[in-house]
């Protein structure tokens, strides 16, 4: 019979726990990877490789050799043979009205007998040309890159200006066959669609899947997954085992649906710097609720837009007030919990996601707000701070820019800065039921933009904010009353 001793030392125990909590972080993983069915392995130490999670894995360049072609890639190489098979049956129509006795000697007059300025054979061997150079470059070596699609195209418009100048639409005494007209333009046509596709529903969207690989999908199950496509051989630091979440649904899950944290967390230094800005910008908002001398920019139906230059921050800030039905607790916890999925009823917005969960009132969050002002200011992604609470019987979500190492500035997007300000949710007096909230927007665009512009634009998005949260209301009251 096995003794058990009860001089267990400190550290002893220490290292228990620890490798009960190493025990979990693994089961945990191998639990979300076979429900996924995902075959996670070590990443090897001088090569780049990208785990993408989901249906939508794509492999380009900077992809596993194993990955898959993105369906979006698929569709652009159908294309591609789409336009060979369209040109030839074109031209194999055409060779049967050129008058010729026998489709034999129809075919070779246009190819055996090849003159530019009278066949249009070249128009499919073009097509043939284009692609095999799509096939080979962005469906067998995955390229992504447009400079090989451009080539194609350039080579193809030079071919088609000067065959348009030369050709005999009507010889030998014929008449003029209408399908040449249509086998050139076509031809035109299709060149052109490839190329729009590639750039603006290829590139894209297989750049938006990386970054969703890269980043990964920030939410409660963050903290237990880690990073797991590193495999078995991650370290795990005595930080990393603090940030350790319940998985959604389990039976350790709180009110607070966003995570399960230890009472006792300890944080890092960055996370003290967090905090020191969520109490700062806490504070410099209920400045912005104190302050006087708004100017009315926009009315609407009891909503309303007001502005002030306010001296401490030196700059213009917006305010939105609408009254709304709903009680400020109800929203306030919705707009706390349900910030992910925002963009589903939230127009204005492209993506939110949270990035880091700093203790239960105070998380990183990156947003893309969608063009304003008709498209004369571009998409903005932004790196906020957000931290959230109750205050002379008040609730609040304060907002401030912060930094964020894995999240650096995208190409696609113009990086924008949030200053102090945030979210208040006061109540109305006799009506537990009724909300009157006011959004203080203190935000800097970057680029050149003239104040009007800024002004129509923000004005707009508050306006439209305010449209598209009363629908959300709705839907918030249906889904209590189901």
């Amino acid at each position: 019979m096995p003794i058990m001793s009860i001089n267990a030392s400190t550290s002893d125990m220490r290292d228990v726990s620890s490798s009960r909590q190493d025990k979990a972080r693994q089961a945990g993983t191998a639990l979300y990877g076979s429900i996924h069915n995902q075959a996670v392995e070590p990443r090897m130490e001088n090569e780049s490789y990208t785990y993408v999670y989901g249906p939508e894995r794509i492999s380009t360049h900077r992809y596993s050799p194993c990955s898959t072609v993105s369906s979006v890639r698929r569709t652009f190489c159908l294309i591609a043979l789409f336009d060979l098979c369209f040109c030839f049956i074109l031209w194999v129509i055409y060779t049967q009205l050129t008058g010729s006795e026998t489709v034999w000697e129809a075919f070779e007059q246009q190819v055996a007998n090849y003159q530019f300025q009278t066949s249009l054979f070249d128009t499919v061997m073009v097509a043939a040309l284009r692609f095999i150079l799509i096939e080979l470059g962005y469906a067998l070596f995955r390229l992504n890159h447009w400079w090989l699609i451009a080539i194609s195209t350039s080579l193809t418009c030079i071919f088609l200006i000067t065959k348009v100048f030369l050709f005999e639409f009507s010889h030998d005494g014929k008449a003029e066959n209408p399908l040449s007209y249509i086998l050139l333009l076509t031809s035109f046509i299709l060149t052109w669609i490839e190329t729009w596709f590639l750039d603006f529903k290829v590139l894209p969207t297989e750049k938006k899947i990386l970054l969703r690989g890269t980043h990964g999908e920030a939410n409660e199950r963050s903290g237990l997954l880690g990073r797991a496509e590193e495999g078995g051989n991650r370290v795990v630091h005595d930080d990393d085992k603090d940030r350790y979440y319940s998985p959604a649904g389990s039976d350790d899950e709180g009110e607070d649906r966003y995570r399960s944290l230890p009472p006792s967390r300890s944080h890092s230094r960055k996370d003290h710097e967090y905090l020191k800005i969520a109490n700062e910008t806490m504070d410099m908002l209920f400045e912005l609720v104190r302050e006087g001398g708004w100017i009315t920019e926009r009315e609407s139906q009891g909503d309303m837009v007001q502005s002030a230059y306010i001296k401490k921050l030196k700059r213009k800030i917006f305010k939105l007030e609408c009254t709304l039905d709903i009680s400020p607790h109800e929203l306030w916890k919705d707009t706390i919990d349900n910030v992910n999925d925002s963009p589903s009823w939230n127009p204005t917005l492209l993506e939110s996601k949270t990035l880091l969960v700093v203790d239960e009132k105070t998380d990183i969050s990156y947003n893309i707000a969608a063009e304003a002002a008709g498209g004369l200011v571009s998409a903005r992604d932004f790196i906020n701070l957000r931290h959230w609470g109750e205050r002379d019987q008040t609730f609040f979500i304060a907002v401030n820019k912060a930094t964020f190492p894995d999240m650096p500035p995208q190409k696609k997007y113009v990086r924008g800065e949030s200053g102090p300000c945030g979210l208040v949710f006061n109540r109305v007096t006799g009506q537990p039921n009724r909300c009157k909230l006011q959004w203080f927007l203190n935000t800097n665009l970057k680029g050149w933009i003239p104040q009007a512009v800024i002004d129509q634009g923000l004005t707009g998005v508050l306006m439209d904010y305010c449209k598209y949260l009363r629908q959300h209301i709705q839907e918030i009251k249906g889904r209590s009353f189901s």
